[in-house]
């Protein structure tokens, strides 16, 4: 998907360590609940789904399964915040913190989708880069091999580059504020429950601002 060698290269080293960092929080994190280890797992299965997307073999994945799994994934962050026991936090701002991931993943969905869409359209002429009606072929030099030409499906995918940058600056101040005021212990170190916590907020808006890259080379 993209042509830019440098960018291309960014994301893949991006969302390896992503999805590597995802997957052994989902392992070692024994003593957290469940439900946030199969979130990390989740964001480790959409990190290398990125990871694939950036590379033309990546188009050639199945498509469906994996709009369906994202969009499970989706609705599940949201079932998980109203239905799963929540503790002390009020329900309400369990809410509103699994939202952005939901979003994240629904957008995954959408991304998947819309390429498929694009590619599928051209049918028996997918030789021929004028005959896809979904994706326009990049030109020498450009940052996307193929890049939507449906005004409708451009706009979306700018605004979910939006949402997505925004969630990702939101994310690293947080990640950023967390690591700073966390408590340190007698011999200089930061808690390790504080640490873990901001290394996860930050990746998780690393993860974000990967994505915004990936949905600018769309548009």
């Amino acid at each position: 998907m993209i042509a830019a060698t440098g960018l291309r290269w960014i994301l893949t080293l991006l969302f390896c360590a992503l999805a590597a960092y995802g997957l052994w929080r989902a392992i070692a994190a024994r003593s957290h609940p469940w439900t946030a280890r199969l979130a990390h797992g989740l964001h480790a299965v959409m990190a290398l789904a990125m990871f694939a997307m950036a590379w033309s073999w990546g188009m050639d994945l199945p498509a469906t399964p994996q709009v369906i799994f994202f969009s499970a994934a989706a609705a599940w962050f949201v079932v998980a915040a109203l239905a799963l026991p929540s503790g002390p936090e009020p329900r309400l701002r369990v809410l509103v913190g699994m939202l952005p991931h939901a979003v994240m993943t629904a957008a995954m969905a959408w991304m998947v989708a819309a390429m498929s869409s694009g590619m599928s359209m051209g049918g028996a002429g997918a030789g021929q880069a004028h005959d896809m009606p979904g994706m326009d072929m990049s030109a020498p030099g450009a940052l996307a091999t193929m890049t939507l030409s449906g005004t409708g499906d451009r706009w979306s995918a700018g605004l979910l580059a939006l949402v997505l940058l925004v969630l990702a600056l939101w994310w690293l101040a947080e990640g950023f504020d967390t690591g700073r005021l966390a408590p340190r212990t007698t011999g200089g170190a930061a808690s390790g429950g504080a640490v873990h916590a901001a290394w996860d907020v930050g990746c998780h808006g690393l993860m974000a601002l990967g994505m915004a890259a990936m949905f600018v080379v769309m548009v």
